[in-house]
């Protein structure tokens, strides 16, 4: 059985699932668990240096895929469904697959910044069961592993205000690229590909879909960027739209 290690509340998760999900493609779904399942996520993808994360996908003969976009390609070659990546658009899918990432590591700057200041957002990730037996602590260990996630992404070599104009520009790339669309609803490349699933991922850190990514209520606000969230209430429209015709739930 194939099998997909990954964090509910993650866009990068909810890419690569997306892509199974949207082909067909049958596999189990593991949660990640920080921090504990570090080495044994080292020792599977063969990396023991630098940072490692999920989603990470491992197949029925042992080969191992961490990257969603690489995820995709392989579900490409499975199941039935939408062709993720026609021939004629890798250049393009590439990419929004660029932008995309652009946007999603912006946003989870802002993201992280926002939940550092919400103590019912930290305790949310904390494990459930820990979060009864730490009481006023459990805030205290959220925010350390927020501040650890803003360490391992150097997050605080820029300046928050650089991070917004960095996912501004993503969006306004975006906004352009649906313009010229005339399908229903609209697609980056005038049908749906794995562009339009990087893309959509894209206003998870503006205002998360309704089903796919799985958050709490508190952590649904930190994640929620509400400047954005009315500068580009026409992108988040047109995800929403995408989510309702092309996301299986």
């Amino acid at each position: 059985m194939i099998e997909l290690l990954g964090l509910p509340y993650s866009p990068w998760t909810e890419k690569a699932r997306w892509a199974l999900d949207v082909r067909k493609v049958p596999y189990r779904y593991r949660t990640f668990q920080p921090l504990v399942g570090e080495p044994a996520l080292r020792l599977k993808t063969r990396r023991f240096r630098g940072n490692v994360t999920v989603p990470v996908l491992t197949d029925d003969r042992g080969a191992v895929y961490a990257d969603s976009a690489d995820i995709a390609r392989f579900a490409d070659t499975l199941g039935d469904g939408p062709t993720l990546f026609p021939k004629e658009h890798e250049a393009a899918i590439a990419h929004f697959i660029e932008v995309g990432e652009r946007a999603l590591a912006a946003g989870r700057v802002l993201s992280l910044h926002r939940t550092l200041d919400d103590d019912a957002a930290l305790t949310e990730l904390v494990p459930r069961g820990l979060r009864g037996v730490l009481g006023r602590l459990a805030p205290r260990l959220g925010e350390l592993g927020v501040r650890r996630t803003l360490r391992k992404y150097g997050a605080g070599a820029r300046a928050i205000e650089q991070h917004r104009a960095d996912a501004r520009a993503a969006l306004d790339e975006l906004r352009a690229a649906l313009a010229t669309s005339t399908s229903t609803p609209k697609t980056v490349l005038g049908a749906f590909t794995f562009a339009d699933i990087a893309a959509a991922q894209m206003l998870s850190f503006v205002s998360p879909p309704a089903f796919g990514i799985k958050l709490g209520k508190a952590s649904r606000r930190g994640f929620t960027d509400p400047e954005l969230a009315k500068d580009y209430a026409d992108l988040v429209a047109w995800r929403d739209a995408l989510y309702e015709a092309h996301r299986p739930r």
